[in-house]
């Protein structure tokens, strides 16, 4: 069934040197068709420090479908940590829907401070992503079996998609307010190109299990 993705519209905000998740969620995105705006610092400042705000979150956010952000980001400087707390403000304002992105940091020992900012803000996100290597570290953090992760994380911060997408398996699991999916895909994706499949199809697909299978699917 073809899917109009140039309704979908997704708006990301990441760092400036175009390198991170969100970036690459974004690009995957656009690819598909997905109407897509990528919001950083401007060229001649330092993402860490930039003056955040300039950015108009409210016109940004304003009828979009999904705002994208990476934890990763708070790591990065006061700066982009505060726009980050600002954009899922007013996006929730304006009724955008929140995914988040959770990955292992450069230096790995940061995660517990990025999956902290993650628990303080668990309740605005709509769609929580992890990677597979994120699954393994806030497991140890959580003291959850990685088995049960999902589950326990979706129930405890009541996230309406909590999921994660394994590529050398071709499997995608899905904690959802419906129930639970787990799916092998047709082909190998890298994870943020099957979250990019799953974010613009997802508005199409419905709530349900079954809604949610065709998504992942997609």
């Amino acid at each position: 069934m073809y899917m109009p993705y140039s309704d979908i519209k997704i708006v990301a905000f990441g760092n400036s040197n175009k390198k991170d998740n969100c970036y690459r969620l974004f690009s995957y995105s656009h690819s598909m068709g997905a109407k897509t705006e990528f919001i950083t610092c401007d060229e001649n400042e330092l993402f860490s420090s930039f003056n955040h705000g300039k950015i108009d979150w409210r016109k940004s956010t304003n009828g979009i479908h999904w705002l994208v952000n990476s934890a990763e980001t708070v790591l990065l400087g006061d700066s982009p940590k505060s726009a980050l707390g600002a954009g899922m403000t007013f996006g929730e304002l304006e009724g955008a829907k929140m995914v988040m992105i959770v990955d292992v940091p450069h230096n790995s020992s940061d995660i517990s401070k990025s999956w902290g900012f993650v628990i303080s803000r668990i309740r605005q996100i709509h769609v929580l992503f992890f990677t597979p290597e994120a699954l393994e570290a806030i497991s140890k953090i959580e003291k959850i079996p990685v088995s049960n992760l999902l589950k326990e994380i979706r129930m405890r911060g009541l996230v309406p998609h909590v999921c994660t997408y394994i590529s050398d398996q071709r499997k995608a699991m899905v904690e959802h307010s419906m129930g639970s999916v787990s799916v092998i895909t047709d082909q190998s994706l890298e994870p943020l190109e099957w979250l990019a499949r799953y974010i613009c199809n997802l508005p199409f697909s419905g709530t349900k299990n079954s809604g949610v299978k065709n998504a992942c699917l997609a």
